[in-house]
């Protein structure tokens, strides 16, 4: 008999492989709707949870402590849940634990609106998931973040920034003569020409910052922890990135240029995070009064 495996064999090994399970966190509760759906892989032996930017899965929510809980691999092999001395406690399907060995679906809930879902997936159940979560947080066209998840991400940035006072950095940028490009060359033009723009600031920008499409050819982008003289230089990358990138559709090259307007929280600067928009929408569009293919800012103006 052949010891080549036949289709059926080959077929039965990639089921088997698929159907290997592995433990994950998955947000089914939130304060911030993005967040639903955020789905963390347990493979670490160790995971903290809680409001520091140091835990490993951070949750901001009102009553969540910096360091609220873990998730451990127990001597028995199972995952189990074990409460950090949180000030209002850890609780699994609504009864306050210290210590509990978790189960397939089981609920963790801390802080006032979070709720986690302990949950054993195969591979295929994985990619569902992240589908869907990748549908409510992504722009289509882009692959980058959408208005919706940049929006909640900034409301949360920003009273932590407060509240530390560390600041924060918001750069708005737009395509200079966007309407053109898509009479000239066309709509299909146009969309090409977006997500290029996306591509070649994603190279550009550090992993920790948060870029997003804001809506037609209007991107956002936050930069956590940076002060205004470091959001001017990351403005200045991201134009002159976007300045001398090629970008051919169709075999025609098309000359892209961005403006940029940069504003900053430092202490109480602004009240609100619609007021951070407000002023980088202002600089930016000083950006293009004043030619275009610039950023600008509070203590800058021209190029």
């Amino acid at each position: 008999m052949s010891e080549e495996k036949t289709s059926v064999h080959i077929i039965a090994d990639l089921l088997s492989k698929a159907r290997t399970q592995n433990a994950y966190l998955i947000v089914i509760s939130a304060k911030s709707a993005a967040s639903i759906g955020r789905m963390l892989k347990l493979e670490k032996t160790e995971v903290v949870l809680g409001r520091s930017a140091d835990a490993a899965f951070q949750v901001e929510d009102d009553g969540i402590s910096r360091k609220h809980c873990k998730v451990t691999l127990a001597p028995s092999g199972h995952f189990q849940l074990v409460d950090l001395g949180s000030t209002n406690g850890t609780f699994l399907n609504g009864i306050r634990v210290s210590v509990a060995i978790l189960q397939d679906g089981d609920k963790i809930q801390v802080g006032s609106n979070t709720v986690l879902k302990f949950s054993l997936q195969d591979q295929l159940e994985e990619q569902y998931q992240r589908s869907i979560y990748e549908s409510a947080t992504r722009d289509g066209l882009t692959r980058i973040f959408n208005k919706k998840y940049f929006l909640d991400t900034l409301r949360k940035e920003f009273a932590y920034c407060l509240r530390h006072r560390v600041p924060l950095s918001m750069v708005m940028l737009d395509v200079d003569h966007f309407k053109k490009i898509n009479d000239t060359y066309g709509h299909q033009a146009g969309d090409y020409v977006l997500a290029r723009i996306a591509q070649k600031i994603n190279e550009t920008i550090r992993a920790e910052d948060l870029f997003a499409r804001y809506g037609g050819e209007e991107f956002a982008l936050l930069l956590r922890e940076s002060a205004e003289d470091n959001a001017i230089i990351c403005a200045e990358r991201c134009r002159r990135a976007v300045d001398v990138a090629d970008f051919n559709f169709q075999g025609t090259p098309i000359k892209v240029t961005i403006s940029l307007g940069v504003a900053t929280l430092l202490d109480s600067d602004y009240s609100q995070p619609e007021d951070l928009i407000a002023a980088a929408d202002k600089y930016l569009y000083r950006a293009k009064r004043a030619g275009r293919n610039r950023v600008d800012c509070k203590v800058i103006s021209g190029p």
